[in-house]
């Protein structure tokens, strides 16, 4: 067990910041580093950014908005968070956000149990292939970490 670290602002415990869907993504603590219990993980999502439609079975999600505008969706009900509030997204919940504002966001996120922080290392190593994303693949991988991929981002609606 770790006796403890501190990780500076920009600082990523992954090799490199990851890329997902262009939000930039750096893990903070790793579910390694807690044992399997938990991950923190910050994102800068830029204007219109944000995650297509899906759902966790087990992990719970605490997003704290650090700056920016944000929609998230959560089972169907549209709601709005800004710098300083705090939006929390239990096991089973259909859910999505977009940056709404005009300037780059950006959100820490807590995950209980750990174990989104691996499953974002390997999407980002999936997107980093050439060609458009295989989604076919994208999907088994959220499979793989009992996610269910369900739609697609708010950008991406009519």
């Amino acid at each position: 067990m770790s006796s403890g670290f501190i990780v500076s602002g920009e600082a990523t415990r992954s090799e490199h910041v990851l890329d997902i869907f262009g939000d930039q993504v750096r893990i903070k603590v790793s579910s390694n580093e807690t044992g399997g219990a938990w991950t923190v993980l910050t994102s800068h999502t830029p204007p219109k950014g944000g995650p297509p439609l899906h759902s966790h079975v087990v992990d719970d999600e605490a997003f704290f908005i650090l700056r920016g505008t944000f929609a998230f969706e959560l089972d169907g009900e549209l709601k709005h968070a800004v710098a300083g509030d705090t939006v929390y997204i239990p096991a089973g919940v259909r859910h999505l956000y977009q940056n709404v504002g005009e300037e780059t966001g950006e959100l820490l996120l807590v995950v209980v149990p750990g174990g989104l922080d691996a499953f974002f290392v390997e999407l980002d190593a999936l997107l980093r292939q050439p060609g458009a994303p295989d989604m076919e693949a994208i999907a088994r991988l959220h499979e793989a970490y009992r996610m269910e991929l369900l739609g697609p981002p708010m950008s991406a609606r009519g």
